[in-house]
């Protein structure tokens, strides 16, 4: 997911619709699409709320899984709860490992990263249950 994950301001919204692919590099194949928003949520600008909805192409945007959380930018893996699902993930629990990635599928070690000059690239590792 290609999203810009800056210090913001304290309680500043941000609304994403971005594409979902198969790799963290430019130019991998879609899959589907995340939706949502997150919320600049500590003062000092290192976590944000994040509510984002994975729709998936296969299923014709009707299979989906819904993440819940805080985001930490300055950790290099933050976790988001999984509170439920569409399509063939209804009813979907479990939790998802978010890391920031640098081109390549390097795990970034905290810091921020410009993979095209605009966007940081968010890895999503699901467990479902």
């Amino acid at each position: 997911q290609g999203t810009t994950l800056q210090k913001l301001l304290f309680g500043t919204m941000t609304v994403v619709d971005d594409e979902l692919t198969e790799a963290p590099e430019l130019g991998s194949a879609a899959v589907g699409r995340a939706q949502g928003f997150y919320i600049a949520s500590s003062e000092e600008g290192v976590s944000q709320t994040v509510a984002v909805t994975a729709m998936f192409k296969e299923g014709g945007f009707e299979d989906t899984i819904s993440f819940f959380g805080v985001h930490r930018t300055v950790d290099s893996e933050s976790h988001l709860a999984i509170v439920g699902g569409t399509g063939k993930y209804v009813g979907a629990k479990g939790f998802a490992k978010v890391a920031v990635v640098r081109p390549g599928g390097v795990v970034a070690s905290g810091a921020l990263l410009e993979t095209d000059g605009i966007e940081t690239v968010l890895q999503f590792t699901v467990f479902l249950v």
